[in-house]
């Protein structure tokens, strides 16, 4: 028997998926994949480091051949056998982490429309001619109910999840239910691209009222309304990647999967990171010098933020492992 056959065997021993031993070992599924099919071998650290996780020593990992001994089953430490759960039990989270990501979502949502409550406030007060004082303790009660209704709906989905709290502490063998679970979050994924698109535009879009107002020298009610609408686009937008990010936090809850970039991935992105935020930077100081009373380099920023903000969702949900 092989390296890679002896790892394969002692991790289905183990009850482990590839996942869960590439959690364990800090390395990537594809790394663990290699290893039981011979396209890589483990360094010397990690040849010992699986030789403690699986209880053997690492002659019987390195020599070929049959191992001198049988391992099992009650030789396995009980610790490391993961208990069942009920498939009533996995809908169950399901369905209360759906309502629960919604809530959340929602919430984040009312935290940003803060700011679109007092432009639409300062417009109605420009249209109306109502005192600045007025119209400022009518947007502030407005903001201090949005807030108290965010904090509630976050407490109130806090009190929900609460009973599921012992799934981030234990893992369960979810090996008789995986074909469901993979065809639940296949068909969430599904739904939740188009969310996804819906707010990758409401987000490019939320940037134009700002930029036309400017563009055309619009008083100060056209300017109110635009960034009102700027801000009623982005919490919109808030709303729906919010909602998917939660959701999808709750199955790697389930999962136990976390997905991270390679190491040289991870620089690419550190250094390009850099890279772009000082051309950004300077494109803005050049644009600041060329129209001083323009808002075109403030535009251009935000522009620029926006931009990098959807790369990196993209990049990391295309690229991680």
């Amino acid at each position: 028997m092989r390296l890679g056959q002896k790892i394969a065997a002692l991790r289905k021993k183990n009850n482990f998926s590839q996942e869960t031993l590439a959690e364990k070992m800090n390395i990537s599924r594809q790394a663990v994949s290699k290893w039981e099919s011979e396209q890589s071998i483990p360094d010397i650290e990690k040849i010992v480091a699986l030789s403690e996780l699986f209880g053997v020593t690492t002659d019987y990992l390195l020599k070929s051949g049959e191992p001198s001994f049988e391992l099992k089953t009650e030789d396995i430490n009980k610790a490391e056998i993961l208990p069942s759960l009920a498939d009533q039990e996995i809908q169950k989270y399901l369905a209360t982490s759906k309502k629960n990501s919604k809530l959340r979502a929602l919430a984040a949502g009312l935290i940003l429309f803060c700011p679109a409550i007092f432009c639409f406030a300062n417009a109605i007060a420009i249209v109306m001619d109502i005192g600045n004082l007025t119209i400022q303790l009518i947007g502030l009660a407005l903001i201090i109910v949005s807030i108290a209704t965010a904090f509630g709906l976050l407490v109130y989905s806090w009190l929900n999840m609460r009973e599921f709290n012992y799934l981030k502490k234990q893992k369960f063998n979810l090996s008789e239910t995986k074909i469901k679970l993979s065809s639940i979050i296949k068909s969430f994924r599904q739904i939740s691209t188009k969310y996804i698109v819906l707010a990758s535009v409401l987000s490019i879009l939320s940037i134009m009222p700002p930029i036309i107002t400017s563009e055309n020298h619009s008083d100060g009610l056209g300017t109110a309304i635009a960034w009102g609408i700027t801000w009623l686009l982005l919490t919109t937008a808030v709303y729906f990647f919010s909602s998917y990010l939660f959701q999808q936090s709750s199955f790697f809850i389930l999962t136990k999967q976390k997905k991270h970039l390679p190491t040289q991935l991870r620089r690419l992105y550190v250094y390009g990171s850099w890279l772009y935020a000082l051309t950004i930077i300077g494109i803005y100081y050049i644009l600041s010098c060329f129209f001083p009373y323009s808002s075109v380099s403030t535009n251009f920023f935000y522009l620029g933020t926006f931009i990098y903000i959807l790369f990196t969702y993209f990049f990391i949900k295309e690229k991680a492992e």
